[in-house]
């Protein structure tokens, strides 16, 4: 009776998923790299046809095969899937390619996702620049809501006379190299509904003006990885509905900032540049150009620039929140003073020094006194100096709710200074000091 039962049993079993409708079928296998996309068809005659009728197509080479070997069977692959789908539209395309790829084939496959309306192109191409032409269609595609291009070898972007990407919102450029100042403009200016902008290790040597001109745009990123390039060059921005900005690794000679009264957050990072004339005059301008932004991180010789420095700081009227990302126990106050409005204030990291003395300013900030109500020190180690700007803090900051310290020193001396720290004077009732 047993064995009848667990027969019936296996016999009524379902293939659940199987039943599941067409597009949710297609979004599952949409997920897969393109090879096992195609293996799915041998599951069943459910699951035959299946993979022609995805509008999300996710070319990515095979990682384990060795760095230079062929690749005849993820093209072969590839050509396939392409010829056997059934007409409808790219949703999403995305290519990750190598040198072992025929530059040829995928100029193809490009142009084939261009040729099927396609809304999202991705594009990490490393194959040979020498016998590569990305098609001339590709900036004026009507339907292109993002297109991300990561190329390799500093690749020369060429910029039709008439740029015409209408729908387009997020623009992603790596590793590209532009031939001339107009080229810059005209493709940035270009684009009417951009959104979002980033720009990471691309080659202006060649530009005398960098210019990102465009009413819409509201996330602007412009980063040089891993190294830091100093450029001979002006940096034009002006973007009134601009929200977030990023700047890293990168120097231009000189900034004009326009119109970025909406600025909410804006990050700024020179990296492990020390001498460089920027520091005598470009900060001011820098800052002068953001100086309506709400959340601001400074971090790196930059912001050690910005504290030390004898040029004037512009107000930051709106400015709530402001992170350091390395600072000496003295100079924060020369931003704290320009800051009126700032209720958040983090430290990231206090260096070490010898004297590990700290000068305590000669007057109060007044944000400190009447709106600081939350100070974060990250990488804490307990040293004199910190304890003393630790101290300073909930002494004068009146309307203080919350002081997070987190401590990164072992438990002896970690017990010691949080025995340390609960002793210390507070001008606010309210505080609460929380050590993890």
């Amino acid at each position: 009776m047993r064995f009848f039962r667990a027969k019936k049993s296996l016999c009524i079993r379902r293939d659940r998923l199987s039943d599941l409708p067409d597009e949710i079928l297609c979004h599952i296998i949409s997920l897969l790299p393109i090879k096992e996309t195609v293996r799915t068809s041998v599951l069943s005659t459910r699951w035959l046809n299946l993979f022609t009728l995805i509008s999300t197509l996710n070319l990515d080479e095979d990682k384990n095969r060795p760095r230079m070997a062929p690749l005849y069977g993820f093209m072969s692959i590839v050509d396939r899937v392409l010829l056997t789908r059934q007409g409808i539209d790219v949703d999403k395309f995305r290519v990750k390619c190598g040198r072992a790829v025929d530059p040829w084939r995928a100029q193809g496959w490009i142009q084939y996702a261009l040729g099927h309306n396609v809304r999202n192109l991705e594009l990490e191409l490393g194959v040979s620049m020498e016998h590569f032409i990305l098609p001339t269609g590709l900036l004026t595609r009507k339907t292109l809501v993002t297109l991300k291009l990561q190329m390799e070898d500093n690749y020369v972007l060429q910029i039709p006379s008439k740029v015409s990407l209408p729908c387009l919102k997020k623009l992603h450029l790596k590793s590209i190299e532009f031939s001339d100042d107009d080229s810059v403009e005209r493709l940035f200016s270009s684009c009417s509904t951009l959104e979002e902008l980033v720009v990471q290790s691309c080659n202006f040597e060649n530009i005398t003006e960098i210019s990102v001109v465009n009413s819409t745009l509201k996330r602007l990123t412009i980063s040089h990885h891993p190294k830091v390039y100093e450029y001979e060059n002006l940096l034009l921005i002006n973007a009134p509905s601009l929200l977030y900005f990023k700047y890293f690794h990168f120097i231009a000679k000189d900034h004009i900032l326009i119109g970025l009264h909406s600025l909410v957050e804006a990050c700024i990072d020179f990296g492990p540049v020390l001498n460089s004339a920027f520091y005598d005059s470009g900060k001011t301008d820098l800052i002068r150009g953001i100086s309506h932004v709400q959340s601001l991180h400074l971090s790196g010789p930059f912001s050690e620039a910005l504290l030390f420095g004898n040029g004037p700081i512009p107000t930051l009227e709106n400015m709530t929140y402001l992170k350091i990302g390395r600072c000496y126990p003295e100079g924060w106050e020369r931003v704290l003073n320009f800051a009126p409005q700032l209720d958040t204030l983090v430290f990231e990291e206090l260096p070490c020094f010898q004297e590990n003395i700290m000068n305590p300013p000669k007057e109060v900030p007044l944000c400190l006194t009447s709106q600081m109500k939350a100070i974060k020190f990250q990488l804490f180690r307990g040293k004199k100096s910190e304890m003393q700007m630790v101290e300073y803090f909930l002494k004068h900051a009146e309307v203080l709710e919350n002081l997070t310290i987190h401590i990164i020193v072992r438990k002896k001396p970690r017990l010691r200074t949080f025995e340390q720290l609960l002793k210390f004077p507070r001008g606010s009732k309210k505080c609460q000091v929380l050590i993890v």
